[in-house]
């Protein structure tokens, strides 16, 4: 298995619709981190979903759907995870993809599709017209813990998150909660929208918050046409599956061309309109083409099934992430640093982190009152599962260990250590602050510097 750049590390911490264009295995690995976590397994226990495995998979889906219907609103603002340049984003992944290959394909950087379906001005509808055209926003892709929550910031009753994040929750909890195959789950992102096709019956789209059948597709009303927007007028730039991805740009994929077959003929098939169809329009998706790539098939396969417990599955990824790219960052995309080392998720951390900086970047005074002011609990459960600073602002809490590392992104420091109960953030040899913390990552000292 060749290397995973630093650069990759601290984009699973991120997340980022644009970092998972560059890094399409993020993709998986955010899926693998939601299939981790207790939360999406705590769903199980719940009333709603009494007797669920002895239900069609259809019916399944459609009680899964009512919950996230139910649980999450969608969210994409710019004021969440705030706003970076392309410049900069450009110039950090041009080891990468060049840039004329991201300005040609992805939306941030200026495409738009070959019809712009809303037949708008992008920057225009999403509020960036008021800055420089170099300006983008963070959007970053939520996991469930950070989708959850949203219950604490101001404005929102339930959880919230993006198209990304939800195709994400989707397909974990088709696994999880509907014990659906990973292989009949297949993630698509184009460039202003991610959804998922689903090999069940006839075939299921997953649409933000809905579910669209064969029938419903080409039923004629506002919430299809909603949900045909993407593949009638965008090409599909990632297909994401357990066997691996395929990429419009990259000329290796890593997905089983076999079932890049089988989905492709399954999807294509959705998209044809039954005979009493009231939309007749005929949808033909701008998959990536499989004949211009070669098949890179030498990552281990994940071997997950529905039928194992969390404890087995947890397990098996971790022996795999020596042998399959997609386990070895998930535990960067769960946060998981009683696993990683802390460098990548300082990293992102301290470049990638704008909005608690713009808060309270003018207030240098305040900062330590502040932060001690917010309740001592971490989004994350677990001993060594952390959040990222914009996340401890936006939703109004951390462990200490949280709190020190959000105030080192905004009053520079050197070092922070864990010394037993207490984290505490170094300037040299002088004491800048310090929290309780419950958190015990792998690493007890974090260099900054």
């Amino acid at each position: 298995m060749k290397d995973i750049s630093n650069e990759e590390k601290s984009s699973a911490v991120t997340l980022s619709d644009m970092e998972i264009f560059v890094f399409p295995e993020l993709m998986y690995a955010l899926v693998l981190a939601n299939i981790l976590s207790p939360r999406l397994w705590a769903w199980r226990d719940l009333p709603w979903f009494d007797g669920i495995r002895e239900m069609r998979p259809k019916k399944r889906l459609q009680r899964l759907r009512q919950h996230i219907m139910d649980n999450y609103t969608f969210n994409l603002d710019l004021e969440t995870w705030g706003l970076t340049t392309q410049q900069r984003e450009l110039t950090r992944f041009a080891p990468f993809l060049s840039p004329d290959e991201i300005t040609s394909s992805n939306a941030l950087f200026g495409y738009q599709g070959d019809v712009y379906y809303y037949d708008i001005d992008i920057r225009r509808h999403f509020g960036l017209d008021k800055y420089t055209s170099d300006v983008i926003p963070y959007w970053k892709t939520e996991t469930i813990e950070a989708m959850d929550a949203f219950r604490h910031k101001k404005g929102h009753a339930v959880g919230a998150g993006e198209c990304v994040s939800r195709a994400g929750l989707y397909a974990a909890a088709a696994f999880v909660v509907c014990g659906l195959p990973l292989e009949s789950l297949y993630l698509m992102a184009t460039p202003l929208h991610s959804q998922n096709f689903l090999d069940v019956d006839t075939g299921i789209l997953t649409n933000n918050r809905r579910l669209v059948t064969k029938a419903m597709w080409a039923n004629g009303t506002v919430i299809s046409q909603q949900a045909r927007r993407a593949l009638e007028h965008e090409r599909v730039t990632i297909v994401s599956h357990s066997t691996g991805y395929i990429h419009l740009l990259y000329p290796t994929a890593t997905i089983d061309p076999a079932a890049y077959t089988h989905f492709s003929d399954r999807l294509a098939s959705f998209l044809v309109p039954p005979e009493d169809a009231v939309d007749t329009r005929l949808v033909t998706p701008r998959l990536p083409d499989a004949t211009r790539v070669s098949f890179d098939r030498s990552d281990a396969p994940l071997g997950l099934t529905p039928e194992m417990d969390r404890a087995e599955i947890a397990q098996r990824l971790d022996a795999l992430r020596a042998t399959n790219r997609a386990a070895a960052l998930t535990p960067y995309a769960a946060r998981e640093l009683g696993v990683t080392e802390e460098g990548p998720f300082v990293q992102a951390a301290l470049q990638r982190n704008p909005v608690s900086r713009a808060a309270l970047g003018d207030r240098p005074e305040e900062v330590v009152a502040r932060l001690a002011a917010l309740p001592n609990e971490s989004i994350y459960d677990g001993s060594s599962r952390l959040a990222q600073p914009d996340e401890v602002w936006n939703f109004g809490r951390g462990d200490g260990l949280e709190k020190c590392l959000l105030a080192a992104n905004l009053l520079g420091g050197t070092e922070i250590r864990i010394d037993g109960d207490r984290a505490l953030l170094f300037d040299d040899k002088r004491m800048v602050c310090k929290f309780p913390t419950a958190k015990s990552p792998r690493t007890r000292t974090w260099p900054l510097v």
